[in-house]
């Protein structure tokens, strides 16, 4: 294991110690059998973790690469959607469209242009770019 030193801001250090004490707490909560202390260390450690599994994500539909089989780029909207209790009527009554054309985009018959995709990702919360998208082999 290597190790490495960073040297941030006050303000910033202040903050990732809140919400390591944050989560220590939460964690408490749900179990009031554990422990373990969360270490301002560990909450950079996993959020770096996190960063480099989006990045590897995004790497696999990178369009700029080449290949024989191309895959095709897929919305998981239905499935956050049906996660969070929202319906379709809900979203199109948002957006000032037909539900019609949201099922269409929600079943990946089409997909929507980058503007409409924005507009429903923050309808359904703003949920991680990388739970939003999933390739499909042609």
């Amino acid at each position: 294991m290597k190790e490495i030193t960073i040297q941030i801001k006050d303000d910033t250090y202040y903050q990732l110690k809140e919400l390591t004490e944050l989560e220590n707490l939460i964690n408490r909560h749900r179990d009031t059998n554990r422990d373990d202390n969360y270490r301002i260390e560990d909450f950079v450690v996993g959020s770096i973790i996190d960063k480099m599994e989006q990045i590897s994500h995004f790497n696999q539909i990178n369009p700029f690469i080449e290949n024989d089989h191309q895959p095709v780029v897929k919305n998981r909207f239905k499935d956050i959607a049906k996660q969070k209790g929202i319906y379709i009527k809900d979203i199109a009554d948002q957006l000032n469209m037909k539900s019609p054309n949201i099922s269409k985009i929600f079943n990946n018959a089409s997909q929507p242009r980058l503007e409409l995709f924005i507009k429903i990702w923050i309808v359904l919360g703003c949920p991680p770019l990388h739970e939003c998208l999933y390739l499909e082999e042609d």
